[in-house]
C-alpha cells in the first residue's frame, strides 16, 4: 500500500487519492497507515537535520514540474514631489522552472531480525532513514549554493585558524566578510545568513581577531554561538553543515546570503511512503521517496568566499 503527504496541506492521502480521517479508518487502510505513520515518523526525525533548508526559500508543491514566479523584490519610486501620485511598482517576480526529482529510503525489517532484537528495530532504522534523507538534502542545497559566483575575488580566503605569531591569527576573518556583504547590499539585498562547514566555524570563533572584536564590543555572538552582528549590518545567522566545503578552494568556500532575496528556493514537493512485505524472503519494508529541487535563483544575493 502506498500513501502520500502533502506539501501544502501536510495532509495524507491514499493512493486512491483519499485523505486519511483519524475518526474513519477502514479495515482495507491498515497498511496505509502504517505507512503513514512511519513516514511521519521519518520526517519528524529529519526535521532538525535538514540544517540548510534555513538558507533557502521553500516553494511548497504537489505536483512534480511545474513554472513558479519567485517574489524577488519591490522597486520604489525617489523623489516623489508633492501631490504627485507615484508610479505603481508591482512586486518584481522572476521565473522559475521546477522539475523535481526523488530522494529514496528503503526501510527493510527482516523476520529473524525484528523477532532476536530487544530493542525497537523498525524505530533504530526509522532514525537511520531520517538521517540520511537529511544529508542527501542538505548535500544536494549545498551544491546548488555553492554553484553561485564569485563577487569578491579580490578579498580572498586565507585559513583562518592559522598562527604564524601566537596567539595572533594571521587573517583577520571579517575582511572577506564584510567585502561579501557590502557586495551583495550594493545590489539591494539585505544578508541574513552565512553558511559553512563546521570545522571553518569552529576556526573563526577561536581566530584572533574575532574574540578581540568580541571582546571589545565591536561584534557580538549570538548566546548559541548561532549568530554574530556587526556595526551597521544585520544579525548574521549562521548555518553549518558538513555538506558543505570543508576547505576552501578556487571555487568553493563559506556563503554569504539572503535567504528572502531569495538566493535559493528549495521546492518541496510530495513525499511518498510505501508498505509492502515480502513473504518468501521473510521482511517487512518501507519505501519512502522525497521529491525536491533547489535552484539558484537571484545570483546577486549570495557570494562565496573561495581561496
Amino acid at each position: 500500500m502506498r500513501v502520500w503527504r502533502s506539501s501544502i496541506s501536510g495532509d495524507y492521502y491514499s493512493s486512491s487519492g483519499r485523505r486519511f480521517e483519524a475518526q474513519a479508518i477502514l479495515p482495507g487502510d491498515i497498511p496505509s497507515v502504517e505507512a503513514a505513520t512511519v513516514l511521519d515518523e521519518v520526517l519528524g526525525a529529519a526535521r532538525p537535520l535538514t540544517r540548510l533548508r534555513s538558507i533557502c526559500t521553500l516553494v511548497r508543491m504537489d505536483g512534480l514540474s511545474a513554472r513558479v514566479d519567485v517574489a524577488t523584490g519591490v522597486t520604489g519610486q525617489e523623489k516623489v514631489p508633492a501631490m504627485v501620485e507615484a508610479e505603481i511598482s508591482g512586486q518584481s517576480y522572476q521565473a522559475v522552472e521546477f522539475n523535481l526529482w526523488k530522494n529514496v529510503v528503503h526501510v527493510v525489517v527482516s523476520d529473524e531480525a525484528s523477532k532476536r532484537s530487544p530493542y525497537d528495530i523498525l524505530g533504530l532504522h526509522v532514525l537511520d532513514a531520517a538521517r540520511d534523507l537529511a544529508r542527501m538534502e542538505n548535500k544536494q542545497i549545498a551544491e546548488t549554493a555553492e554553484g553561485c559566483t564569485e563577487k569578491v575575488s579580490d578579498v580572498a580566503y586565507s585559513d583562518w585558524g592559522a598562527m604564524s605569531s601566537p596567539p595572533v591569527s594571521d587573517t583577520n576573518p571579517f575582511e572577506a566578510i564584510r567585502a561579501s556583504i557590502e557586495y551583495i547590499e550594493s545590489q539591494g539585498y539585505a544578508p541574513d545568513f552565512m553558511a559553512l562547514h563546521p570545522t571553518l566555524w569552529g576556526k573563526f570563533v577561536t581566530n584572533s581577531y574575532v574574540r578581540d572584536l568580541v571582546q571589545a564590543g565591536v561584534a557580538t555572538m549570538g548566546p548559541g554561538g548561532g549568530e554574530f552582528t556587526l556595526p551597521g549590518y544585520p544579525t548574521i545567522k549562521v548555518v553549518t553543515d558538513y555538506s558543505l566545503t570543508q576547505t576552501p578552494t578556487a571555487t568553493a568556500g563559506p556563503l554569504i546570503g539572503d535567504s528572502r532575496a531569495p538566493a535559493v528556493a528549495l521546492a518541496l514537493g510530495p513525499i511518498e511512503a510505501a508498505q509492502y512485505r515480502d513473504e518468501r524472503a521473510g521482511y517487512d519494508a518501507y519505501v519512502i521517496r522525497q521529491y525536491l529541487e533547489p535552484k539558484l535563483v537571484v545570483d546577486e544575493a549570495i557570494d562565496k568566499i573561495c581561496a
